[in-house]
This record gives structure tokens, C-alpha cells and sequence, in this order.
């Protein structure tokens, strides 16, 4: 296995109490993504994992956003391109759509 150094880590609910109706989706779709944009399997680039549960069980999708720790919900594939164009690239979170913050996270998002 060749695993690069990635700027980002994003991870995606897709436990059975996180809106499984879509959860599931919406990670495929974020893969789908990443590759499109090239920001997948890049040095520098984004790693996407699943999660079986993020300790919240509501409120999904859940996607949370490492190293700042940045959480969001409710997560639409609209959304999902904004989270990708704005926080992923350009590292600025999406400020409208996150609903928590994690203020001992080892890097402050940009505001």
C-alpha cells in the first residue's frame, strides 16, 4: 500500500442511526469527487474514510474535516460540493454550513 502525506482527512458517517438512507451515498459521491478534481491519492491531497459512527447519531449525514475539526451536517450532495470547492481547496470551512467547531483542534480553520 502506497499511502501519501494529505493535507486534509474527511470523514463520513454512514452508521445505521446516521441517515442511512443516503449517508452511504453521499461518501461514493465524495470519492467520485476527490477524483474528478484530482485532490484523491495525491501527495498533498485529501484522504476520505468512513465511519461506522461519529458518536453524534443524529442530524445525518455527518462529515467532519481534519486536521481543523471541523463538523458538518445534514450534508447534502449540494453541500458536499461546497465543502469540497470552499474547505477542501480552498481552505476556507463553510461557514454556513458547519455546526461544530472543535476549539482544541491543531489548527484553526481560516475565517
Amino acid at each position: 500500500m502506497n499511502l501519501k502525506n494529505y493535507k486534509k482527512h474527511i470523514f463520513v458517517c454512514t452508521g445505521s442511526k446516521c441517515a442511512p438512507e443516503i449517508s452511504p451515498d453521499i461518501y461514493q459521491k465524495l470519492k467520485q469527487k476527490l477524483e474528478e478534481k484530482s485532490l484523491s491519492k495525491v501527495e498533498g491531497g485529501v484522504m476520505r474514510s468512513q465511519s461506522s459512527c461519529l458518536g453524534v447519531c443524529q442530524g445525518g449525514p455527518l462529515l467532519v474535516v481534519y486536521p481543523e475539526a471541523v463538523w458538518y451536517d445534514q450534508v447534502s450532495e449540494e453541500d458536499l460540493d461546497r465543502i469540497i470547492d470552499e474547505h477542501l481547496v480552498q481552505d476556507k470551512p463553510v461557514k454556513d454550513l458547519i455546526f461544530h467547531k472543535n476549539q482544541y483542534s491543531c489548527k484553526k480553520p481560516s475565517d
